[in-house]
């Protein structure tokens, strides 16, 4: 079965949500499916191929999305198998809730990325906002599985309220990685903004070096040996996730625990050869 490719036919208006576009859909009902879909675009309801092209094409069983400018919010929601890739930006909420699946963007992507997230993968070629991974706006779950990669840079609140799984940026951060994290790993290439880890309980935060500023509820466990960073190392480096500025060897790495004001025993790992 080949792909099928979604062409916005008027970039100039204002967003589009994307929720329902999966490919579950297509494997289900086929094009028919897809092309009768109700989607909100601004006031209005309208059938996604009244707002797209469709056209038989791209990698097979593959949903391709092309905005053209077009600003598609929603990108992914609750996607729980196949792959989507968006041939250009993103707006809010690309891969929230997702539970499996691949989400591939190959731009930049706006707030709320990954929210939500309990399974699947989320690969960010660009940027992202703030609330990467974070609890949904009025949810207090955070992200609960699955791997998001961003290769550029990312907001505020990354990893907000995580529970499991992985997100690793390969540039920078914002203020409050990690905050209120309960488990899981977060990966920064580049550093973060201040108060990183703030209120987390468990999890772990890796960074080439301190945070602007540390919350007061860590202390300094010292320099030492971490021999699970071999084994962490190599199975990031095989998802692509380990950050190109990262040393490919080496176990010694700074580790601040914490955030005790808040009972936790997370860690903040300040790599010594990053």
């Amino acid at each position: 079965m080949s792909g099928l490719v979604l062409t916005a036919r008027d970039p100039s208006g204002p967003p589009i949500d994307m929720t329902g576009a999966l490919p579950e859909r297509l494997i289900e009902g086929g094009r028919p499916v897809l092309a009768g879909l109700m989607l909100v675009r601004g006031r209005g309801r309208h059938r996604l191929d009244a707002l797209f092209t469709l056209r038989e094409g791209g990698p097979s069983g593959v949903l391709v999305l092309r905005p053209g400018g077009a600003v598609l919010d929603g990108v992914g929601t609750g996607m729980g198998v196949g792959e989507i890739l968006v041939e250009g930006e993103c707006g809010a909420y690309a891969g929230s809730a997702m539970r499996g699946g691949v989400l591939t963007v190959e731009g930049n992507c706006g707030a709320y990325a990954a929210a939500g997230m309990a399974g699947g993968c989320l690969r960010v070629a660009g940027d992202a906002s703030d609330f990467l991974g974070a609890p949904l706006a009025g949810g207090t779950r955070g992200m609960s599985g699955g791997s998001v990669v961003v290769r550029g840079n990312a907001g505020d609140r990354v990893g907000e309220r995580m529970r499991r799984g992985l997100i690793a940026v390969h540039g920078r951060v914002g203020s409050l990685c990690g905050a209120r994290m309960i488990a899981g790993t977060i990966v920064v290439g580049a550093g973060c903004g201040p108060d990183a880890g703030q209120a987390m309980r468990r999890g772990s935060i890796l960074l080439p070096q301190a945070p602007a500023a540390v919350p007061p509820g860590f202390v300094d466990g010292g320099m030492n040996d971490w021999l699970f960073l071999d084994l962490m190392r190599k199975e990031l480096i095989d998802g692509g996730a380990w950050p190109s500025g990262f040393s490919t060897a080496g176990t010694r790495a700074r580790r601040l625990i914490g955030d005790r004001s808040a009972g936790g025993i997370g860690e903040v790992l300040i790599l010594a050869d990053a």
